[in-house]
């Protein structure tokens, strides 16, 4: 969600539908019969907040993902209503970070009886390491805020370069989110899911199948998505990320990174709905970040067979060929890639491998 917080070529992604209704911050995408995306519309940054599906059932809706605060929960809930007027019956959290979780409450207070669906690891994770984490990350906030401000003001990148217009937008991006992080209160716990899982749940609903899965740890020890088999349509998660994969290297599992994305790729979904970026109509991001992912793998793998350190490993990996594709000229994704990706991957990458090991 942010530097602080450790959870931390663009390819053209074909046909983006068009958007029903939006706000300054976000589209609402129609995707199938009764299938709407909430895309945000944030610039890419250190900061982001998650998207959501809604899926409209005969008695009920299907929501997936919350946000990082109350007012941005309650601005999709109002999207929601423009929608249908059913109840929503179910939220269901793709994982843990607190951009996924903490609108739960919103949903919660407007229908007292919704359930929420999460992976066993989520509901462990959100009142032990979660409470810690959340306190640790507020913590931080303030002092990163006032580099963000000093650099705008100066009108400087961290290399002291003129910002570009793209860099600019990014770091407002960033410092309007962070404003909404800044109004969880401190101490704040999340609503917990009502129901776990440690593999699937299959939700039928009048005429409609809702498919909850856990294909592997990725982003975290315990992603979901949701897969819609009649629509070929899938809620990723943060298995799926744009323009740059975020990874966290105390939180993510390089190692099976790649294999479970390429078990999602194998259901040949016709939309995915990434946690974070546009709806997408085709595969190629995704397989893009399942090559990174299986090349982080593979090459650290073979560093810890070498015997080297973690410090060896991250001058013996090379990810150029994928900064290249992931950045290409843009300072922004460039940032973001040795941030989430460069650092952390090959330190999630080096546990998993000397763990197997």
């Amino acid at each position: 969600m942010f530097p602080a917080r450790a959870c931390l070529l663009a390819l053209v992604l074909s046909c983006v539908p068009a958007a029903l209704g939006q706000s300054q911050k976000f589209d609402v995408v129609r995707i199938a019969e009764g299938v709407y995306a909430v895309v945000r519309r944030d610039a890419p940054g250190f900061a982001v907040e998650s998207n959501s599906l809604f899926i409209v059932c005969d008695d009920g809706v299907i929501v997936v993902d919350a946000q990082s605060n109350t007012a941005a929960t309650r601005e999709t809930l109002a999207a929601l209503r423009k929608i249908t007027t059913k109840p929503v019956r179910y939220v269901v959290n793709t994982h843990w970070h607190d951009d996924h979780v903490v609108g739960n409450e919103v949903y919660r207070e407007a229908f007292p009886g919704v359930e929420f669906i999460a992976h066993d690891a989520t509901r462990e994770y959100l009142p032990a390491q979660g409470m810690i984490n959340r306190r640790k990350f507020h913590a931080g906030i303030p002092a990163v805020v006032e580099r963000f401000r000093a650099l705008l003001k100066g009108g400087r990148n961290a290399r002291g370069q003129a910002l570009t217009e793209e860099e600019r937008a990014s770091l407002e991006s960033d410092l309007a989110l962070a404003a909404g992080y800044m109004t969880v209160p401190e101490g704040f716990a999340p609503a917990l899911p009502t129901t776990t899982l440690g593999d699937h749940l299959t939700l039928h609903r009048g005429g409609r199948t809702v498919e909850i899965r856990f294909l592997g740890r990725a982003h975290t020890s315990g992603d979901l998505v949701v897969w819609l088999p009649r629509e070929r349509v899938v809620a990723a998660g943060d298995l799926v990320v744009y323009p740059v994969p975020f990874v966290g290297a105390d939180q993510s599992h390089v190692g099976d990174w790649g294999a479970t994305l390429e078990k999602l790729l194998a259901r040949r979904p016709a939309v995915i709905v990434p946690g974070h970026g546009p709806v997408m109509r085709d595969d190629s991001y995704a397989r893009l970040v399942a090559r990174l992912m299986n090349s982080v793998r593979q090459q650290t793998a073979a560093a810890v067979a070498r015997g080297e350190t973690l410090e060896q490993a991250r001058g013996s990996v090379s990810l150029e060929e994928f900064r290249k594709l992931f950045a290409g000229e843009s300072r922004v994704r460039d940032a973001l890639f040795t941030a989430y990706v460069v650092g952390p991957a090959v330190a999630s990458a080096y546990a998993d491998a000397a763990a197997a090991k």
